[in-house]
């Protein structure tokens, strides 16, 4: 079997209601769809997720162009080979958080699963090593644009409980601490004493205001905080980063001492993961499959679980394509223990699936169609 045609489609897509976070805000989302095809038929869907600069982006030609030069006559079943040579075969720039780069080969990569997947009449967490689960999900809390925030976040918490919802994530960082001290007590309330509250700080605290504010949280309750502590000067070592912020496993082993509530920590390198692992300092690694692919994502998973450290999935606000591939992976890997943020297709104003995702009772079913499992609207590939 070998690939003989590669198309690739851009998606633009408004989310079902503004979004900001301490780094970006967010109306409408742009994503590039890329298809394998191979001389049998079978087919593969990857997705380039969540572009960051959708204005600078290549266009589609030039990305065909790029991985056709890579992929083409090759055999889609030597994923692993594959995997490793495409950083140096495949170049759309600098391999940094969320970058371009880094999005498109987690998309090959992972049409390179659905492809085999579809070959083989299997699903793609058969080629993980099988199903052990459904996957637990975690509700992301952005913040609501809405003139009357607070009435938007309970409405939304409530109806997320509806769902089946019993793990939340906010994003914390770009408002007054107070105000964020608020919001998590809402959710706890709305949410129960059972529920699971975490917080997303996004690198923007330094070393001192984390571990003060991570204090002040917790007299309100939380069970997580996700990059508590980003360094101030961008010059220094480290193999870690959140988008320009960078992470220091020594500062995070400080806030990890320090504060009661468990440190989360985005791995986005193997290396960074041993990094961590090494300097004890964090309990729980965040891995985006949608940032690098389910291959590196799956080496990072290995290292957190030879560690001792307990994993969950991150997430790019994916859609369908995405998710599912992210969800494969979660639904074969035992390394996964905390509930994941899958949940992109969810804040999106529609639909770009016929079929192939089921979210139930806050968990993400994986299906047992081959590959990803998933069918495309009409039209995206004329």
């Amino acid at each position: 079997m070998k690939i003989t045609d590669i198309d690739a489609n851009v998606v633009r897509i408004g989310r079902e209601f503004g979004t900001t976070s301490a780094i970006k805000e967010i109306e409408e989302s742009v994503f590039v769809l890329l298809r394998l095809t191979a001389d049998d038929g079978s087919t593969g869907i990857g997705e380039i997720s969540d572009v960051e600069h959708p204005e600078t982006m290549p266009t589609t030609d030039e990305i065909e162009a790029e991985v056709g030069d890579f992929l083409l006559g090759e055999d889609p079943c030597e994923i692993n080979r594959l995997a490793d040579e495409m950083y140096e075969a495949i170049d759309f720039g600098a391999f940094d958080f969320h970058s371009f780069q880094q999005l498109a080969l987690a998309a090959v990569d992972m049409a390179l699963y659905d492809l085999v997947g579809d070959r083989y009449d299997v699903p793609a967490y058969q080629l993980l090593g099988g199903r052990t689960r459904d996957v637990p999900l975690c509700w992301v809390v952005f913040t609501r644009q809405e003139p009357d925030a607070a009435e938007a976040l309970r409405e939304e918490i409530r109806t997320r409980v509806g769902q089946g919802f019993s793990a939340f994530k906010l994003k914390v960082g770009e408002v007054d601490p107070a105000v964020d001290a608020e919001r998590i007590r809402t959710v706890r309330e709305i949410a129960g004493e059972d529920a699971q509250v975490f917080v997303d700080a996004q690198g923007v605290w330094e070393l001192e205001e984390a571990i003060e504010t991570i204090e002040r949280f917790e007299e309100v309750g939380i069970d997580g905080v996700e990059t508590p502590v980003g360094h101030p000067d961008s010059d220094v070592e480290t193999r870690g980063y959140y988008y320009d912020i960078p992470l220091v496993p020594s500062e995070l082993a400080t806030v990890q001492e320090t504060v009661d509530t468990p440190v989360f920590e985005h791995v986005l390198d193997p290396q960074f993961g041993i990094d961590l692992a090494a300097a004890d300092a964090v309990d729980v690694f965040t891995v985006e499959v949608c940032s690098g692919g389910i291959t590196r994502a799956d080496r990072i998973l290995d290292v957190a679980e030879a560690a001792g450290i307990d994993a969950r999935l991150g997430s790019t606000v994916e859609l369908g394509p995405g998710t599912i591939a992210a969800g494969s992976l979660g639904a074969a890997s035992t390394a996964v223990t905390y509930p994941c943020d899958l949940i992109g297709p969810q804040v999106y104003d529609e639909s770009i699936l016929e079929s192939g995702l089921e979210y139930r009772d806050g968990t993400l079913r994986p299906s047992e169609a081959p590959g990803f499992g998933l069918a495309l609207e009409d039209g995206l590939f004329e």
